[in-house]
């Protein structure tokens, strides 16, 4: 067979790729795993009795600009993860650039309080589940992220795995959020950055098994 019949053949049935398909894959997959996150969160905690007075406080709405400051760098992020030799250096900038403004944040606000009362900032009455549960929350949507970048086309799985898994993290931070009482940013700081640590660390050690042609 001659090589211009064979490049004739492969490209016969080939149809023009959907304009913002990769886009379009990772928001459908975020909705889903938010979708899942949510039921989750339903499903192991219930809804709080004073969510109507909770949403009217200040600190509800600060805590909940976090994670979703986190979404928008992380799905950019995923964007160019999902394509092979995309240019990421500015992206993890701008996932980085939320993480180190929040640990600044608590950290300034630590170095303000009279040392007898840091601790009591940094733990909470939480501390002890909450990582556990942003982790857990985050499950659904890791799987809906994993599940969206097996159809694209990473070639540096660990670091897709992990893009997905900081996607997931921040999803899962996002969901909690709705439910947990804490409102010092030093504990945010600590329990959140964490768990969207363990979730990014999970999705790189994965995304080798799932995400193989």
């Amino acid at each position: 067979m001659k090589t211009r019949d064979l490049v004739a053949r492969l490209t016969r049935d080939i149809s023009p790729v959907e304009r913002n398909a990769v886009p379009k894959l990772l928001n459908r997959a975020l909705m889903l795993g938010l979708a899942g996150n949510t039921v989750l969160l339903v499903a192991l905690y219930g809804v709080r009795s004073d969510m109507p007075e909770l949403i009217l406080t200040t600190m509800f709405w600060v805590r909940l600009v976090f994670p979703l400051a986190i979404i928008a760098a992380a799905m950019k992020l995923a964007q160019r993860l999902g394509r092979p030799g995309a240019p990421l250096k500015f992206a993890w900038l701008a996932v980085a650039l939320p993480i180190v403004t929040m640990l600044l944040a608590a950290g300034s606000i630590l170095m303000a309080t009279p040392p007898g009362y840091r601790l009591q900032l940094m733990l909470g009455t939480t501390w002890r589940t909450t990582t556990a549960s942003v982790v857990v929350l985050s499950f659904p949507s890791l799987t809906a992220m994993m599940h969206a970048m097996k159809q694209l086309a990473p070639t540096r799985l660990a670091l897709a795995g992990a893009g997905a898994g900081l996607l997931a993290g921040a999803l899962g931070v996002l969901v909690y959020s709705l439910y947990c009482a804490e409102m010092a940013v030093p504990f945010w700081g600590i329990w959140y950055v964490l768990a969207i640590a363990i979730t990014t660390a999970i999705g790189a050690a994965v995304a080798p098994h799932c995400l193989r042609w």
